[in-house]
């Protein structure tokens, strides 16, 4: 007897078609599975044989062979144990052809047959609906991530005895909503929040604020200087509370990035709010940018339409911050293997803190201990080609007594919020209605339609790239900096104020990075 079960396997965050071709032959009696199997699945063996056991079904007493096609994709993941066993008791299912033929099947099994979630469920289901399948069947717990797509019936089991029953009649389509209305019920959740986060909670500081609505409202990427306790970490961890809401399909592509990468058990419907990651300064190029034996997603992948956040950045090894240098650039990273490729998408803001030296104090009101070598050396640790994506630099002072113990009302993320929103609103219908692109993603023809300066603000940049010697990003980066500047003031114009304001946030660069200083 020789069956065939829709299945789908997970690349990258995309899925695709996998037939479970099952043989039951005569024979001595083995279990074999073929086509590329990972070690997971190759396991499925005995989950399978105990899960049929002990859901109350006789396991064949003969050869069985499984092929998994194509036979040249590597297939992984434990979710194809359901169709396997499917396909070795198709005998009994009284499901017509046709129906099984319109049905995809995933999920693990435990040993006593229940199904268990999996990751990735969200990709898998739009692939389906995607490839015209007409009902997919899912673990229970991983209803509640996907029960936002339509045009595809979703059907949650909770055990291999559960979806034989679906299949032959003995649960009723009014039975099974019943159950997905208690999923949504008992799935609710409160988004509340045990610290609240708000810019209007930072103290002092105005300027860095000030940088930190112009990168969000143009996506430029930021550096901050400063001592220990100044601030740095703070300020960046309340810069996604004025980051614009999120459009429906960019909720979804980032759902189905944490579907797949993510570990979390707190999967549960759309990803409403924009990502924020702040790996640790010992993380390593893999887990970074993505890679290792499966060539899973790293934290560039995790930020996407977000924010990825470098703390202690010159700590970092200077080889995984190479590492982020195309990434930045292209908004997604390609990772090859012998027999495939994957790619990620890694759209990003670049937020990054550290101290100016070793002991954290040089150019503050406490005395630096280190010497001059020891500073340029540890400054030195970014190269130049890694600041010159770096839109904007900035110093973060230690706020004084009379900062801190300020009673004035400090503007809340509302309020930044709206002109953040306003600025990308302008980018929006300037760039045609592409919501991924922003004014860092100018061109060189879009330079020279939307950032048109007068007479005196030519020769402000002229002064400018002569003295400072700017290279050509340098220049282009100045003039997308001064173009967000003016989108926050709803001005279609480039003036003069904007190219100064822009070129201010670059003075830290030549303070600390060069010997320019002035």
């Amino acid at each position: 007897m020789i069956s065939s079960i829709n299945s789908r396997n997970i690349i990258g965050i995309d899925s695709c078609d996998i037939k479970v071709e099952v043989d039951i032959g005569k024979g001595m009696p083995t279990f074999n599975i073929v086509g590329l199997a990972s070690t997971e699945i190759k396991e499925a063996r005995e989950r399978v044989k105990s899960a049929i056991t002990n859901s109350g079904y006789r396991f064949p007493n003969a050869r069985i062979v499984v092929n998994l096609s194509p036979a040249d994709m590597k297939k992984q993941g434990s979710f194809l144990d359901l169709p396997i066993s499917l396909g070795i008791l198709r005998d009994k299912i009284r499901a017509k052809d046709k129906e099984m033929t319109n049905s995809v099947f995933v999920g693990e099994l435990s040993l006593d047959g229940t199904v268990k979630s999996i990751k990735g469920i969200l990709p898998i289901v739009i692939g389906a609906k995607e490839n015209g399948y007409e009902k997919i069947f899912i673990p229970r717990d991983n209803f509640k991530e996907c029960s936002f797509i339509d045009d595809i019936e979703i059907v949650p089991v909770n055990s291999l005895k559960n979806c034989i029953s679906i299949l032959n009649g003995g649960i009723t389509k009014l039975e099974i909503e019943g159950v997905k209305s208690e999923i949504l019920k008992d799935e609710e959740q409160n988004h509340t929040e045990d610290e609240k986060i708000d810019f209007s909670y930072i103290k002092g500081n105005t300027y860095v604020k000030r940088c930190a609505e112009i990168a969000v409202a143009g996506g430029h990427n930021m550096l901050m200087i400063g001592p220990p306790g100044s601030g740095k970490s703070f300020l960046a961890k309340r810069m996604t509370t004025i980051l614009p809401d999120m459009t429906r399909d960019e909720m979804l592509e980032v759902s189905r990035i944490y579907s797949v990468c993510s570990n979390s058990v707190e999967r549960s419907g759309l990803i409403e709010r924009r990502p924020f990651r702040a790996p640790h300064h010992t993380s390593t190029g893999i887990s970074l940018i993505g890679g290792g034996t499966d060539a899973k997603a790293g934290e560039i992948t995790l930020a996407h339409k977000g924010i990825l956040f470098l703390d202690e950045v010159a700590e970092f090894n200077r080889k995984t911050l190479e590492s982020l240098r195309q990434p930045i650039e292209e908004k997604s990273v390609n990772i090859s293997r012998l027999k495939y490729s994957v790619t990620y998408p890694s759209d990003f803001i670049l937020v990054a803190a550290m101290n100016p030296c070793p002991c954290g104090y040089y150019r503050s009101n406490i005395e630096c201990r280190c010497r001059r070598y020891n500073i340029e050396r540890y400054l030195g640790k970014l190269s130049g080609p890694f600041l010159d994506r770096i839109d904007i630099f900035t110093e973060v002072k230690s706020v004084s007594f009379d900062e801190i113990n300020s009673k004035m009302k400090n503007e809340s993320s509302e309020e930044i919020k709206k002109r953040v929103e306003n600025a990308r609103n302008m980018q929006y219908k300037r760039f045609n209605g592409n919501t991924g692109k922003l004014n860092r993603d100018m061109n060189s023809s879009d330079i020279d339609e939307y950032c048109k300066i007068d007479e005196n603000s030519e020769k402000v940049l002229e002064m400018i790239f002569n003295k400072y010697r700017l290279s050509n990003r340098s220049y282009i980066k100045l003039l997308k900096v001064a173009r967000t500047i003016a989108d926050l003031d709803q001005r279609e114009n480039i003036k003069e104020s904007d190219i100064l304001e822009a070129f201010s946030m670059r003075r830290t660069y030549y303070t600390y990075f060069s010997r320019l200083n002035d």
